[in-house]
């Protein structure tokens, strides 16, 4: 763990807006349990679209989920780096409808 001085312009809870040195613009933080919830909205929109995949709805729900997955298997991923315990796990993911994206 690396220990730096950040810039926070804002600590609004789930809100809130910091600057990390070297970064030349602020970044907006969000909970984990927030992000969490977020992936499982965008999710359960996947999964209402998904009896039409070839729909630029599914193509952008399932784009949406995609990277706020990415951002939480991060997250989950360091805080088991450093034992910080979670109350939430991945269980829908989108790896689940891949099989519904057209190359």
């Amino acid at each position: 763990m690396k220990q730096r001085r950040i810039e926070i312009y804002s600590d609004e809870p789930d809100n809130s807006v910091v600057r990390i040195p070297d970064n030349p613009f602020p970044a907006s933080a969000i909970q984990g349990d927030s992000l969490f919830l977020l992936h499982g909205e965008a999710m359960d929109l996947v999964d209402e679209l998904k009896h039409n995949p070839g729909s630029d709805s599914f193509y952008r729900a399932y784009r949406i989920a995609s990277e706020l997955e990415q951002r939480l298997r991060h997250y989950i991923e360091v805080c088991e780096q450093h034992d910080i315990e979670l109350n939430f796990d991945i269980v829908c993911s989108v790896e689940d409808y891949q099989e519904l994206l057209f190359d």
